[in-house]
């Protein structure tokens, strides 16, 4: 791979493409279903009735809460940042991709713009090598690891410049919970494939909790393939979910919330009244007034870093809530809706 800037746009690849159109993997990576906690449970909490507002509050309450260094202040004028990685041992216990599975770097930044005016998701790609205070070059992947999330928090937030508000932990166990609780999902694919065993057939494909982990987790995929995947699940899902007004739903509401938030630790600064408030903020994260990107990144001495200037545009982007302007602009730049 010569220096050049790594697009966003999947659509693009000509050679080596797997079944689906998507390129085989470079290398063996974890499932990855991007911000599909966080983002689902404040959208299901936030169309929950008002008559379950007691229930609702103390699952949101039983979320763990951990101390996290290096966050910033909310404040109204500047919107709100959510940095959202996954645990380390979430997809090894599940059976059917227990032999591939592994953590998988996810790095996502989760944006309300000021006045509440849209939701944007920046997705940094795991193997990006950046600067790590106290501990020098590294890929992005492996700060939890050795500094935790408080280390974490300060890398991104020297790399971007961003504030980051709040932090997230997703336990991907509850996945398959999660879809199985939502009585299954839809997906469609433009061609026949098959992932750990499990056929996916042509066109559309209803799916259950341990479907949706083989399908995101397909180990013939790249990362930005598995990505692309997770996104579109996520939207599946988020679309479900506000289609079929599940937690109104007394067959469905307790197995849904209760997986939700059984997937989340959060930092210990972030409230059960701010879980809650930012509900109504991210309700239309499956539409069109979100935006989803991928950092750009180029190839340097054999190294997957961040491509300056595109970067550079992109975190002043995220400061001062122009996201959408950005992918306008950078259209290679935005993840696309569906594989």
């Amino acid at each position: 791979m010569t220096d050049t800037q790594r697009s966003g746009d999947l659509s693009t690849a000509d050679d080596g493409l797997g079944a689906d159109g998507i390129p085989p993997k470079r290398r063996r990576r974890g499932l990855r279903i991007t911000l599909l906690a966080l983002a689902s449970v404040i959208v299901l909490l936030g169309a929950t009735a008002a008559g379950v507002f007691v229930y609702v509050n103390n699952e949101v309450g039983s979320i763990p809460r951990i101390p996290v260094k290096f966050l910033a202040k909310s404040s109204p004028s500047a919107g709100m940042t959510i940095l959202l990685t996954d645990a380390d041992d979430g997809p090894a216990a599940v059976n059917s991709v227990k032999q591939t599975a592994d953590k998988s770097g996810m790095i996502l930044l989760l944006h309300i713009d000021a006045g509440d005016r849209a939701a944007g998701v920046v997705s940094i790609p795991p193997g990006t090598v950046v600067n790590v205070p106290g501990h020098g070059k590294m890929r992005i992947e492996d700060v939890d690891a050795i500094g935790g999330p408080s280390l974490l928090v300060e890398t991104v937030h020297d790399l971007t410049g961003v504030p980051i508000n709040h932090f997230a932990r997703i336990d991907f166990v509850h996945v398959a919970v999660l879809v199985d609780a939502l009585g299954g999902v839809s997906i469609r694919l433009p061609r026949a494939t098959e992932s750990f065993g499990h056929l996916f057939r042509a066109g559309v494909n209803q799916i259950g909790g341990i479907e949706a982990l083989e399908y995101t987790g397909d180990p013939t995929l790249t990362e930005a393939g598995r990505e692309l995947r997770q996104q579109y699940l996520t939207r599946v899902i988020l679309d479900k979910v506000g289609s079929e007004h599940l937690l109104v739903n007394p067959l469905k509401a307790n197995g849904v919330l209760h997986a939700l938030v059984s997937m989340l630790t959060v930092d210990s600064n972030f409230s059960n009244s701010q879980v809650e408030s930012l509900a109504t903020q991210l309700g239309s994260l499956a539409g069109p007034a979100s935006t989803f990107i991928t950092a750009p990144t180029q190839v340097t001495n054999g190294s997957e870093v961040l491509e300056p200037a595109q970067s550079a545009a992109l975190w002043s982007a995220v400061k001062n809530g122009t996201i959408a302007a950005f992918a306008e602009r950078y259209p290679s730049s935005v993840t696309p809706a569906a594989p």
